[in-house]
């Protein structure tokens, strides 16, 4: 169809009050990360060598994310309707408790729709050895969580151990454990105990095991659907529950990786099943918090990102 014959051009005759909801239905339901994710952490054990090249530099895929919607560059109406609940850099309309405030050096304070959007921590523990962060991470979480409609994310390795979680594990070798039940914490430390309130301040969380990057390019990515109705949602928080979702995800990122030059480093796109995250989610926040409320709390999810850089393939010289 010719481009003359798919513009609907009664549009601006349409009265103000439709034209506007139209536009509204245009803006996009973003995940708003709270900061940036640092992809040699992300990748830490996926990758053989410390030089070795991550599958995804992630860092831009925040930053467009993170950009004014689209429909906020079509016209100065538009633009207005896309800053009514919108605005960069983000802000809320109160400020935060003492308890709640956090920054650190990889803020990412980009645009946030407070009547749309989710938000995300990239940080973790393991964040601390090359960045400095001041006050509670997952107390800042839980309030802004509390301010927005969407729900509250954070890694599955901010709760783990292995990656300098709340508590490192010094109880007996899995040899020795009791395999019938799941392991329980015996005694909080003082960041368990913070970090437990924190968390409990929420009815659910959804918990990130995974980061899948979809390299592709932008045009055929938001005719899928699945990154926003104009492609300028570009990271994704998918509940494990929603298969049908997950799968369609990683069948466009393992047909991405198939296609088009030659990798620098693949993904790791083997996935458990939603059965086996569930189980293994509710086992890891039983050991570090012993608490069957939070792990009631707690969802399993992935994070699919949606990268035109195509920054894992080889460029042809």
């Amino acid at each position: 169809m010719a481009l003359s014959e798919r513009v609907f051009h009664l549009f601006p005759q349409l009265p103000a009050e439709l034209r506007d909801e139209i536009w509204r239905y245009c803006l996009p339901n973003r995940i708003w990360e709270r900061d940036e994710p640092e992809a040699s952490l992300v990748y830490v054990f996926e990758i053989d060598e410390e030089n070795d090249p991550t599958p995804c530099s992630l860092w831009h895929t925040t930053v467009v994310n993170g950009c004014p919607p689209v429909i906020s560059r079509v016209c100065r109406e538009s633009r207005s309707v896309a800053f009514e609940t919108g605005s960069e850099p983000a802000v809320f309309d109160e400020e935060p408790p003492e308890d709640s405030r956090w920054s650190c050096s990889i803020d990412a304070a980009y645009w946030l729709d407070r009547t749309r959007d989710s938000v995300h921590m990239n940080w973790t523990p393991i964040y601390e050895v090359e960045y400095s962060g001041y006050g509670s991470p997952l107390h800042c979480l839980a309030w802004q969580a509390a301010q927005l409609p969407g729900r509250g994310s954070l890694m599955m390795h901010y709760l783990d151990p292995q990656f300098g979680g709340p508590r490192m594990y010094d109880g007996p070798e899995p040899d020795d454990m009791d395999v019938t039940a799941p392991p329980i914490a015996t005694q909080l430390n003082p960041t368990q105990t913070r970090d437990l309130d924190a968390l409990g301040r929420r009815s659910s969380w959804l918990v990130i095991f995974k980061i899948i990057v979809v390299h592709y390019h932008i045009k055929p990515a938001a005719a899928t659907g699945l990154f926003g109705l104009l492609g300028d949602a570009r990271v994704q928080v998918v509940d494990v529950s929603e298969e049908a979702r997950v799968s369609a995800y990683f069948d466009l990122a393992e047909t991405c990786e198939r296609k088009g030059s030659p990798l620098t480093t693949g993904q790791n796109l083997h996935r458990d099943s939603a059965d086996t995250m569930r189980e293994q989610l509710r086992d890891l926040v039983m050991l570090e918090f012993g608490s069957e409320a939070l792990a009631a709390a707690m969802r399993p999810a992935f994070m699919f990102r949606l990268c035109t850089q195509m920054c894992n393939h080889c460029v042809a010289g």
